[in-house]
């Protein structure tokens, strides 16, 4: 285990810290999804085993993985602590350990061979697979995944997994660089639910609707395990928008104390805030990232919030939204 963490990637997993601040869904938005979410999780009578959430980019599907983790990764029921999350992945496209597949399938061994609740079932086993095979973290990605998680998982008798934990989430698949490697992932997933023992674990992906991603998921074996859902306007995004903008000026308004003294309770308005929502487009990055710009500390938010209504962006104009403009670059691109 201390050769496959070697292997693993640390940033990769929900609760790590090189992902700070982590984009959760802010309180009382997204309900209708995260609702759906839970019921397919916790349903332990459900037809399908592979959920497909997708949007458009800056919709929010990774702040929804990212809620359903932390969720999950405790889940009360009844009063009880339990615990539905086993693994988690969330690529990046700037990241180099985690825009690509080498450290995928090693990342989730680990996470399982790690769990409080799985590692004491399948640590052992999956130890023993690299001690047998030490070169195992260098073969294939179809090799690691059957040594390293499928023949583990098999040890176990089936009714062992009724009370363990069997949701893995991947978020972010379209960062993935290597689109090859989307399609490739996606068919080793496919496979892997015409397993005898079948394959136990269920799975969150989230991503954009990318044409090849979607035509993996078009694959006729997907027909009867996919549930899927575009995270768009469906979900009452502009509502949710509007609410995330009025808690994020409210909060501007007192963490500027004395600078903000002379606006009103109600500032910026109920027709400022439908025209960012107009702005966003279904977008919450779009809401984010104005927040961010009018809370910087050293300026007025009432004059920033003025620049943001007034702007158009010519060439050679610094804008005050760059990480906005950096999205939409890689999405032209």
């Amino acid at each position: 285990l201390e050769i496959l963490s070697q292997k693993a990637v640390a940033g990769a997993s929900h609760n790590a810290e090189q992902r700070h601040p982590l984009p959760n869904c802010h309180p009382g938005t997204r309900t209708q999804i995260l609702e759906i979410l839970k019921e397919w999780i916790t349903n332990d009578h459900k037809s399908t085993s592979i959920y497909w959430l997708y949007g458009a980019a800056g919709v929010g599907k990774s702040a929804v993985a990212q809620t359903i983790a932390e969720t999950f990764e405790k889940h009360i029921v009844n009063g009880i602590p339990e615990t539905r999350l086993a693994a988690s992945f969330f690529f990046s496209r700037t990241d180099p350990s985690r825009n690509n597949l080498s450290s995928f399938f090693t990342t989730i061994a680990h996470q399982l061979a790690t769990s409080p609740v799985l590692g004491p079932h399948l640590g052992t086993y999956i130890d023993l697979a690299i001690h047998h095979n030490p070169n195992i973290l260098h073969q294939t990605l179809e090799q690691q995944f059957q040594e390293l998680i499928v023949n583990p998982c098999a040890k176990l008798p089936p009714d062992t997994w009724k009370n363990l934990p069997r949701l893995i989430i991947i978020d972010g698949l379209d960062e993935c660089a290597d689109i090859a490697s989307q399609e490739r992932l996606l068919s080793i997933i496919r496979q892997s639910k015409t397993f005898d023992p079948p394959f136990p674990f269920d799975f969150l992906i989230c991503s954009r609707p990318e044409p090849r991603i979607r035509n993996a998921f078009n694959h006729p074996d997907f027909y009867s395990i996919l549930d899927r859902n575009d995270l768009g306007e469906s979900f009452e995004s502009r509502k949710d928008i509007a609410s995330y903008l009025r808690d994020g000026f409210s909060r501007i308004r007192q963490g500027h104390g004395q600078t903000m003294a002379h606006v009103g309770p109600d500032w910026p308005g109920n027709g400022i805030i439908q025209q960012l929502v107009q702005r966003a487009c279904g977008q919450f990055v779009y809401a984010a990232t104005v927040l961010k710009y009018i809370e910087y500390y050293r300026g007025l938010p009432t004059e920033r919030l003025e620049i943001i209504l007034k702007i158009t962006v010519p060439d050679g104009f610094e804008s005050p939204y760059p990480d906005l403009d950096l999205l939409y670059m890689q999405i032209l691109s």
